[in-house]
């Protein structure tokens, strides 16, 4: 009786293998949303917006979405890893990540604002400029932190719906800065459009974490338990996300900098249209460390899945757009020749390519909770990016940023291999060397 009572609880659960791979639909369904959107986005500001002036806008825009997203994903993350494995005491733990985003998001935005307008030279000593910049944060965070709550509460099936309308009120408001204030347009549309979706969401989101509606009253973790862990994973991925989805984020700055506004606006618009490979493959392993957490026992099964699924999606992705955006960039500004581009989308979606196992890599990591080999190598990997990135665009434009973050992904997924590969073999070691062990009599 209690066999059949636990087969009937795990199918109605909102968490484990009968629903990792609908959720990780939606969330691709979500983000190939988002991609569309995002493209008509894009597509109205290389038509309308000089690449000398988009260049600035999307290294102001990279750094808000930079710093908005370490935030939210490094508390989004401790939310998918804790969420799941505890009971009616995630009210307490969704309250504590709720009032940590709000004062990580207000202080790092300050600093990033100020750092934004004594750093890039065309935005210099404009205060204006650091405001937007602490408000985006803010509003990036609130919004990127609800949907890693839906995620986490077995809300994914609503992703798209938000994605869709970040989208639309994106397409809306572009042009209606464009054509009336004329400053910032790009991050102006973008804050407005995820400020606005983050008030709509946040008191329904509120509401059933509160109640608990469709969610366990039992969990793996108890209330004081659940609080530690969530204090000690907080401060890694955090961490982590700071040193892998950051600093990605943040490229489009960097290429700017480095490189020129016009090389940076090149490398923005290609960066933002293939980047949604990444997100493909990263929101689908999202749904993976929620269910690995919620029943870690088919993890296994779930990340082989997962990781076939997106590499599909992906693959099937970077024939499209290497085929459409080389001469749709073109067609729209003459500025942007087709060779140069198509080099630019070539690479960055070979890194897309290679990031994928990483991804799946790292979020069984973060299910189980064991983040330190995942940190090592995101800040190893970092410091080559960094390192990488002045000579490479200084020699190349938009293409030495493409090779930097080629290199950076490479890195990622050899070092996950090799650790993984000699994890295996030690384990291996351990269990023949048990068998060779002569058993005593009764054991």
């Amino acid at each position: 009786m209690s066999a059949e009572l636990d087969a009937a609880v795990r199918s109605a659960s909102r968490y484990g293998a009968r629903r990792v791979e609908r959720d990780a639909i939606y969330l691709a369904g979500a983000t190939v949303a988002n991609a569309v959107l995002g493209m008509g986005f894009w597509t109205f500001a290389a038509r309308f917006v000089e690449p000398s002036q988009l260049g600035v806008m999307t290294a102001v825009l990279s750094v808000i979405t930079a710093v908005g997203s370490v935030i939210s994903a490094g508390v989004g993350d401790a939310y998918t890893a804790v969420l799941p494995a505890v009971g009616d005491d995630r009210r307490t733990v969704y309250r504590r990540g709720q009032r940590l985003s709000a004062g990580l998001s207000f202080t790092a935005g300050g600093v990033a604002g100020l750092v934004t307008v004594c750093v890039l030279p065309e935005a210099r000593f404009q205060f204006a400029v650091a405001l937007l910049v602490v408000v985006g944060v803010f509003g990036w965070t609130a919004l990127g932190l609800q949907s890693s709550t839906l995620i986490a509460i077995g809300r994914a099936s609503w992703t798209p719906v938000a994605n869709v309308a970040v989208g639309i009120g994106k397409i809306v408001l572009l042009p209606v800065a464009v054509f009336t204030v004329a400053w910032q347009s790009i991050p102006l549309a973008v804050v407005v459009a995820a400020v606005g979706v983050a008030v709509v969401l946040r008191p329904m989101i509120r509401r059933i974490v509160e109640t608990g509606e469709g969610l366990p009253a039992q969990g793996a973790l108890s209330g004081d338990q659940a609080m530690v862990e969530f204090h000690r994973v907080v401060t890694r991925t955090t961490a982590l996300s700071g040193l892998n989805l950051g600093v990605l984020s943040l490229t489009p700055f960097l290429v700017t900098l480095f490189a020129g506004p016009a090389e940076g606006a090149r490398f923005a618009l290609v960066f933002a249209i293939v980047s949604t490979l990444d997100f493909i493959g990263a929101s689908m392993a999202v749904s993976l460390e929620v269910h690995a957490s919620g029943e870690p026992e088919s993890a296994a099964s779930m990340a082989k899945k997962i990781l076939l699924r997106s590499g599909v999606v992906t693959g099937v992705g970077t024939i499209g757009l290497v085929v459409v955006v080389p001469g749709a960039l073109h067609l729209l500004n003459p500025a942007y020749g087709v060779t140069e581009t198509l080099v630019v989308v070539l690479i960055l979606c070979a890194g897309s390519i290679l990031r994928l196992p990483y991804l799946v890599w790292a979020a069984l990591q973060q299910a189980r909770r064991r983040l330190r080999a995942p940190l090592t190598f995101s800040g190893v990997t970092a410091i080559l990016l960094f390192a990488l990135m002045p000579g490479l665009c200084g020699s190349l434009g938009a293409a030495g940023g493409a090779w930097a973050i080629l290199l950076h992904q490479a890195a990622l997924t050899f070092l996950a291999g090799a650790l993984t590969l000699v994890t295996r073999r030690r384990r291996t070691s351990i269990e023949q060397g048990e068998e060779l062990v002569p058993r005593r009599h009764g054991e």
